[in-house]
């Protein structure tokens, strides 16, 4: 791995960590596109390049979001009743995720990155009614088996941690205030990427052409090298989160899953 690669990857963890604290999403919609390109700079072909990245990413989401929970549990913003229920179809549905990714081709799942990260950005970037800010407006436990449920499956297939589904589900479907949306999805992701993490680990060992270091489809370089910048600015995002005002993170959250969206999905 020649150094520019690993000075990118260094600063792709200081940005994503940054990034997944404030916005609840984990980091992985920086952390795939990126990782996709490196592995690919290495001389990984692209299907199985893909399914390196998300393995991989879910490994670092792992230790971002539990920085990020740690931090708004900390200030008192995560509710841990919300977060179990929602872990509880989580776990068994992100180890089905990872079955379904490992069987999908590394183009397919590129694409659906793509449109799925695009559809969300235009729920984000559009203008909101005033009914999506409901603080305490209690959610009953189906809904949150529900979200549980879409957002271990998605999350364990596109490599995200489940923050870019998470996080419109109970602000958008919800009504959950965005603040709150932020830090509970932090504390979902943590069990999300640690179900996605080990069956991308089982489904890829015994894969062919993987690089060095690698563990079933995850990369323990690349896992070092990003996961140790981003643990820490993680904290710094989740420190930001909840004190800005919770209607000023659904911009940046929406330009940001335009922009990163729209790359995987037209120019692989």
């Amino acid at each position: 791995m020649s150094a520019t690669l690993i000075l990118l990857f260094i600063a792709i963890g200081v940005i994503g960590g940054l990034i997944g604290g404030m916005l609840g999403v984990g980091g992985g919609i920086l952390f795939v596109p990126c990782l996709h390109y490196g592995f690919q700079a290495l001389g990984i072909d692209a299907d199985l390049s893909i399914k390196l990245a998300i393995a991989t990413s879910l490994s670092i989401i792992l230790v971002t979001a539990l920085s990020a929970a740690v931090s708004h549990t900390m200030n008192g913003a995560i509710d841990p009743r919300a977060v179990l229920i929602m872990a509880g179809m989580a776990l068994p549905s992100a180890f089905v995720g990872a079955g379904i990714g490992h069987v999908i081709g590394g183009a397919s799942l590129q694409k659906l990155f793509g449109f799925v990260t695009l559809l969300i950005s235009y729920q984000f970037l559009r203008a909101v009614p005033k009914r999506h800010e409901k603080a305490g407006r209690e959610i009953s436990f189906n809904n949150y088996v529900m979200v549980g449920g879409v957002s271990g499956l998605f999350s364990s297939i596109l490599g995200v941690g489940g923050g870019i589904i998470t996080v419109p589900l109970l602000h958008l479907a919800l009504q959950m205030p965005m603040n709150q949306a932020v830090a509970n999805s932090s504390g979902l992701i943590v069990f999300s990427a640690l179900a996605g993490t080990i069956g991308w680990i089982l489904s890829g060992l015994g894969a062919e052409g993987r690089p060095a270091y690698s563990m079933g489809y995850v990369n323990l370089l690349a896992w070092i090298l990003i996961a140790s910048s981003a643990m820490l600015t993680s904290l710094l995002g989740a420190w930001l989160a909840d004190r800005l005002d919770p209607n000023r993170l659904r911009f940046p959250f929406g330009v940001l899953l335009l922009i990163v969206g729209f790359r995987m999905a037209f120019f692989g």
